[in-house]
């Protein structure tokens, strides 16, 4: 009797260390759980971010090309403005020209005028 007595108490001890064995791992079990359900909060909050971030890169490619294209588009522009620019100053400078010699004529046309103007006066 008392070898089933001790075997009873050498199970009951058993028992007790299963019990305290199990309360340990459902703890952790329920610890491990609480973590992996932070991670998945984690990597969900990680990949709303991804997709935000590249919708906004997205948008800033668009505005990039956006303003590369009108940048283009404004050098066109000046190197048109320029080539204009150019061709009046040529133009100015022939009209220049042309006023001086009209200038000219008009200024000998004048002194012709005054020297028959004195001719006559001398008649």
């Amino acid at each position: 009797m008392e070898k089933v007595k001790e075997k009873l108490a050498d199970l009951r001890a058993q028992t007790e260390n299963a019990n305290a064995l199990c309360e340990e791992y459902t703890a952790k079990i329920k610890a491990l759980e609480l973590e992996q359900t932070q991670k998945d909060h984690e990597i969900l909050s990680l990949n709303i971010r991804v997709k935000n971030l590249e919708a906004q890169l997205e948008k800033t490619e668009t505005k990039v090309k956006t303003v590369s294209s009108d940048f283009n588009d404004a050098g066109l522009k000046a190197e048109e403005a320029a080539k204009k620019v150019e061709n009046l100053e040529n133009e100015l400078a022939e009209k220049e020209q042309y006023y001086e010699e009209l200038l000219e004529k008009l200024n000998h046309a004048k002194n012709e005028l005054d020297e028959l103007a004195r001719q006559f006066e001398d008649m």
